[in-house]
């Protein structure tokens, strides 16, 4: 069974938070970026009871955070999304501090502090370097505002936070890009019955929510998360033999299990049942161009599946992976080709040819996608491959080298 979702973990307990009362959250995911987002909870007021599940009980807007700084490490999704947050405080006229950890500080975070001043609160960067540290103050009172596309998180920070504001809000939302998870939020907000609308064109999405709403306690049980997967599907693709993956929901708003068909597109043979995937190896695959604005995430795991497809695989329209823990357009790019892959970057993606790969010792910049993907790829190397950074996998996936090597892999930890 791979990992519980990140994703749907951690917008769990930051709802479970801004609720009034007690709230079940089964199957949660343990990892750093959930540990994270678990002690933030807790630094906001909410009480975090461990166990066969993880409760958590929220006492309501306004929040009253037990400190004036909190530190949500390197989650991109804690940091972000808990950001507007901060403007729904008991005591919000008084400047608190959020930082997190190295890697988050160089990752953007302008248009949503943009925003946020322009809804009421005051938000500056410390260093003046439009990232982490900030002085955060100021009440989020609603409004109207407009906010970048780019990644969807900037979205989706303000869709769970606006709905506790005073005033009614309307959010404009120029090219959006990373669909699925922006649906993710918008189920969470049906769940819970919170009010808005969600209106689109060609190019603008338009959200209007109403103010004055509140979060209710809920039992949720979180499902099997399909970019922790997506390593353990490419591997029985590439490699031969039969894996059966448990706790795979089709029918979650998840965007990365789009893999199941662009797999099934080239050629493999995958089975797609009601809470399960089965992998039957061996299968030639045949190269295709393939969109990945909503999956940035696979964009890894799909250059090292380009390298072993007939042809060439074009993986477009993801500038986005640039702006990751890392630029994964960039890093897979530069260490495939160390391992012979005939392969080239674009503005917005990559392009693969097939190519026989050798072990080599390659770059995992710290970051969890780019490692694992790497991973994979060495096991379809001819000879062995080191992979420095590789502890970078305890982001989302701790168990990624004893499970693989369940399945037949033969990966050690130096």
């Amino acid at each position: 069974m791979p990992p519980s979702s990140k994703s749907q973990t951690i917008r769990s307990l930051l709802i479970a938070t801004m609720a009034n009362g007690v709230s079940t959250i089964a199957n949660v995911l343990e990892s750093d970026d959930t540990t994270h987002a678990r002690a933030v909870c807790v630094a906001l007021g909410a009480t975090v009871t461990a166990g066969n599940d993880l409760v958590v009980e929220g006492n309501g807007i306004p929040l009253n955070p037990l400190s004036r700084t909190l530190h949500s490490g390197d989650s991109g999704i804690t940091t972000r999304f808990v950001l507007p947050m901060l403007g729904l405080r008991e005591d919000s006229n008084n400047a608190m501090t959020l930082d997190c950890g190295l890697q988050m500080r160089q990752r953007p975070l302008r248009p949503l502090i943009d925003a946020l001043n322009h809804l009421g609160m005051t938000v500056k960067s410390i260093r003046k370097n439009d990232s982490c540290p900030l002085s955060v103050s100021g009440a989020l009172q609603g409004g109207t505002v407009t906010i970048d596309g780019t990644t969807s998180q900037y979205l989706s920070a303000l869709l769970l936070s606006l709905p506790c504001a005073p005033q009614d809000s309307v959010i404009i939302v120029k090219n959006l890009n990373e669909r699925p998870y922006v649906e993710m939020t918008t189920q969470w907000l049906d769940a819970q019955d919170i009010r808005y609308t969600w209106t689109h064109d060609d190019v603008t999405d338009t959200f209007a929510i109403a103010g004055g709403q509140r979060y209710r306690p809920s039992q949720k049980t979180i499902p099997g998360d399909f970019s922790s997967a997506s390593y353990l599907i490419a591997a029985g693709v590439l490699l031969g033999g039969e894996v059966i993956l448990q706790g795979l929901d089709m029918d979650d708003p998840q965007g990365d299990k789009r893999l199941v068909l662009i797999l099934q597109e080239m050629g493999a043979d995958i089975e797609a049942q009601t809470d399960r995937i089965i992998v039957r190896g061996g299968r030639s695959l045949k190269g295709m161009t393939i969109d990945c604005n909503d999956i940035p995430d696979l964009v890894p795991t799909l250059a090292v599946i380009g390298t072993q497809a007939a042809g060439t695989t074009y993986l477009t329209n993801v500038p986005q992976a640039r702006l990751k823990e890392t630029d994964r357009i960039h890093s897979m790019a530069t260490e495939l080709s160390k391992m012979g892959a005939m392969i080239s970057e674009e503005n917005d993606g990559l392009v693969v040819k097939q190519s026989i790969l050798r072990g080599a010792e390659v770059q995992g910049y710290s970051d969890h996608r780019t490692i694992m993907a790497l991973a994979v790829s060495g096991l379809v190397a001819q000879g062995a491959t080191t992979i420095d950074t590789a502890e970078g996998i305890s982001k989302t996936f701790p168990g990624f080298v004893e499970m693989m090597n369940r399945l037949g892999a033969v990966i050690s930890r130096l």
